[in-house]
Order: C-alpha cells, then sequence, then structure tokens
C-alpha cells in the first residue's frame, strides 16, 4: 500500500516485494519475554527495534492524512504491516550484504545527510536542522540514524548486486513484447522500454524467491501481534 522508504531507493526497487508477504514470515503465537521487550520483531537473531517501528508507522501516518485519506483500522493496520514487512525485508537483504562482505562507507551516509532536503536551511546542509529533525522526527541520536541508513543502503546494495546479475536476451524482450502486443509493428522504438520492464519483473522473481529461501534459513521472530494484544 504505502512504500515507507521510497525515497530513498532507485525507482526499480520500489516495488520489489511484492508476493513476499503474510505468513511466510510471521512466526505467530510469540509471546515476548524480558530480552525482546524492545523488539517488534527478531530477524536471524538481530532486533528491529519496537520504538523504531512506531516512529516510522507514526510518519507514514502522517502522510496518510496529509494526503486527505481518512485514517480507518484497516487502513492503520495495513500501514503496520507495511512498515513492518519493509523493515524484516530491509534487515534481511543487509544480513545477506554483510556476509557477501559488501560495505558502505561512512563518506555515502554523510553524503546522502548533507543532500536530504530536511536536514537542509537555504539550501545547504544545517547541523541545528539535522538536530532537531533526527531527534524530533526519528526519535535517533546522530549515530543511531546514520546506522540505520547505513543499513538501508547496504540492502540496495544488495539489490543492485542480484539486478546486475541477472541476464535479459534479446529474445527474451521480443518474446515479452510479443506476448503484450501481439505484433511487433513498433518493437524497435519500444524494445528499451520493454527490456527495462522485463528486467524489472525477473529481477522481482528473482528477489522474492531469494527472501523465500532466507526466511527457512533464518528464524524471524514477529511480536507486533503480541505487543498489541498485551501480552
Amino acid at each position: 500500500m504505502i512504500s515507507f522508504f521510497s525515497k530513498h531507493k532507485r525507482p526499480i526497487f520500489v516495488v520489489v516485494v511484492v508476493i513476499f508477504v503474510g505468513s511466510i514470515f510471521f512466526v505467530s503465537g510469540q509471546v515476548f519475554t524480558s530480552s525482546s521487550m524492545d523488539a517488534v520483531a527478531e530477524v536471524g537473531g538481530e532486533k528491529i527495534p519496537y520504538q523504531r517501528f512506531l516512529t516510522q508507522v507514526n510518519r507514514v501516518m502522517a502522510g496518510v492524512r496529509d494526503s486527505g485519506t481518512e485514517v480507518s483500522e484497516i487502513v492503520s493496520k495495513s500501514v503496520k504491516q507495511e512498515v513492518f514487512r519493509e523493515m524484516v525485508v530491509e534487515t534481511l537483504l543487509s544480513q545477506e550484504g554483510d556476509k557477501l562482505g559488501m560495505m558502505v562507507p561512512d563518506f555515502e551516509v554523510a553524503v546522502e545527510v548533507q543532500n536530504t532536503p530536511q536536514f537542509q536551511e537555504a539550501g545547504a546542509f544545517s547541523p541545528r536542522a539535522y538536530y532537531q529533525a533526527i531527534y524530533g522526527e526519528f526519535q535517533m541520536s546522530p549515530a543511531e540514524y546514520e546506522a540505520w541508513r547505513k543499513k538501508a543502503r547496504l540492502a540496495n546494495k544488495f539489490k543492485q548486486f542480484v539486478y546486475n546479475s541477472l541476464k535479459v536476451t534479446p529474445e527474451e524482450v521480443k518474446s515479452y513484447y510479443l506476448a503484450k502486443n501481439k505484433s511487433l509493428r513498433n518493437f524497435d522504438k519500444e524494445k528499451g522500454k520493454y527490456a527495462a520492464e522485463l528486467a524489472q519483473a525477473k529481477f522481482s522473481d528473482v528477489v522474492n524467491y531469494h527472501l523465500r529461501q532466507l526466511v527457512t534459513r533464518n528464524e524471524v521472530r514477529n511480536y507486533l501481534e503480541a505487543r498489541e494484544q498485551g501480552r
């Protein structure tokens, strides 16, 4: 429904996790203990902070209200599921990137921070605006915010690695075009567009398949339902 991290992603990655939803990665019936009370989930032993989850849900809900959409119980539940899903997926993929030895240099995060309009005043980076935004809106310290952005960038690096490893042959593009149009009349003019569309479709299939494999190898504990029911 809503992609909270979409402004930080390359467009081709915005609609990646289409199939990876529902019970396949929700370990239901979990009761959180004292060791997990600060988490909304655990992914391969790594906790996803509950407070960070709430902060991101509140930011998305604010955007929903600003768009004029009525915030019903169904909308609220959908937002929570979307944010939860994206946080789990980001953690899984960043862990895979780390296993492959991928790194995000500090300067990449610094450049992102300095170029974020929310952290600027009069078109230039402002430490004051930065601190106010991350403490007030994100409820994070600079170290926490930058660690989060580094994790997000690592997940995107892994997705970029997967995307770059895919091959789309001219024959595949022609077959895909014919399946969509039944004729090759405008093929030469439009083959670039259809090649990109096919590459994105293949990428989504590969990433969703890979996520399913990751879930079978990495325990994902979901504490959200237990928290909301007061267990």
